[in-house]
C-alpha cells in the first residue's frame, strides 16, 4: 500500500524535492554572504529549519529525502539517492547546531561587556569571551560544512534527476525558471538552468514539447501554446510542437462545439461555463 501510494504521488514529490533544494541553497548562500561580511545571522533560521510542531522548509526536504532514497536494507541499489538523502540529512543536523550557535551569540553577545563587568570571578570577563569566541567559531565550521554538504549533494541530485526527464511536472517547474521575470530577479540562480541542460543534452524544445503535452493533458491551453510555440523558437524544425498545435486545435474546436451546443440548447441563453481561452 506505502508502495502503491508513493509511486502515485512519486512525480510530485520529485518536483517539490528539486524545488525545496533550490530554495533551500539560495538560502543558505544568501546567509552565508551575510556571514562573510556582516557576521552570523539568526534571523530565517528558524525559518529555514523549523520546529516539531511547524517544520521549516530544509526539514520537509529531509523528510521528502528520506521517504523516496531512505533505505534500511543493504542491498539498496540507488547508491545517488542514498547519497542525496544521506547528505540533506546531515545538512539539517548542522543547521540545527547553526541556528542555535546563531541564537546564542545574536541574543546575548550585544549584551557581554555589561554582563561581564558584573561577573565576580577575576578570570570571568575571559571565560565568556572564549566561550563565544568558540561559539563563533563553531558557527563558521558549520557554515563551511553545509557549504561542502551542499556542493556535493547537488551532484547526487543532478544524477538521480537524470531519471527524472520524463517528469512532466518537474520540467515546467524548471522551465518556469526560464521567464523572463524569474530569470531578472535571480530567484533560485543557476541551478534549474544547468540542471535543465542536464536532462537535455539534445534541446530545450524537447523540454518545451513535454511540458506543452502537459499542460495540453491538464486543459490549460495558454499555457500549452506558449510551450509548443517556444519549442519552435529554438527549433523551427520540431515536429513534436508542430504536432502539439495541431492538437491543441483540436481540443479548441471541439470544446467550441460543446460549448455551441450548449448556447443552442439553452435557447441563446450563453451557459455558465467561461472563455476557452
Amino acid at each position: 500500500m506505502e508502495r502503491e501510494w508513493l509511486k502515485e504521488r512519486h512525480e510530485l514529490f520529485i518536483k517539490n524535492i528539486v524545488k525545496d533544494f533550490f530554495e533551500c541553497l539560495a538560502f543558505f548562500n544568501d546567509l552565508k554572504e551575510h556571514a562573510a561580511n556582516y557576521g552570523i545571522r539568526y534571523d530565517g533560521l528558524d525559518f529555514w529549519v523549523g520546529t516539531e510542531e511547524k517544520k521549516g522548509k530544509l526539514w520537509i526536504l529531509k523528510d521528502l529525502c528520506h521517504l523516496i532514497w531512505g533505505c534500511e536494507e543493504a542491498d539498496c541499489q540507488d547508491s545517488d539517492g542514498v547519497m542525496l538523502d544521506w547528505m540533506i540529512g546531515a545538512i539539517f543536523h548542522e543547521a540545527m547546531k547553526l541556528k542555535e550557535n546563531a541564537y546564542m551569540i545574536e541574543r546575548y553577545r550585544t549584551s557581554f561587556p555589561d554582563k561581564a563587568a558584573a561577573i565576580s570571578n577575576g578570570n570571568g570577563t575571559r571565560v565568556v569571551k572564549e566561550f563565544f569566541e568558540e561559539m563563533t567559531s563553531e558557527a563558521k565550521r558549520s557554515i563551511s560544512r553545509i557549504d561542502w554538504l551542499f556542493e556535493h549533494a547537488q551532484g547526487h541530485l543532478f544524477q538521480v534527476m537524470k531519471r527524472e526527464r520524463s517528469n512532466a511536472l518537474l520540467v515546467r517547474f524548471l522551465l518556469e525558471g526560464e521567464s523572463p521575470d524569474q530569470r531578472a530577479t535571480g530567484g533560485l540562480g543557476e541551478g534549474p538552468k544547468r540542471l535543465l541542460d542536464t536532462l537535455f543534452p539534445d534541446g530545450l524544445d524537447k523540454a518545451y514539447c513535454l511540458a506543452g503535452e502537459s499542460y495540453l493533458e491538464g486543459g490549460w491551453f495558454i499555457e500549452a501554446r506558449e510551450a509548443f510555440e517556444r519549442a519552435l523558437d529554438i527549433n523551427p524544425q520540431c515536429q513534436e510542437a508542430r504536432k502539439g498545435l495541431r492538437s491543441l486545435e483540436r481540443r479548441v474546436r471541439e470544446m467550441a462545439e460543446v460549448v455551441g451546443r450548449g448556447f443552442k440548447e439553452n435557447g441563446g441563453i450563453p451557459s455558465k461555463a467561461g472563455p476557452i481561452l
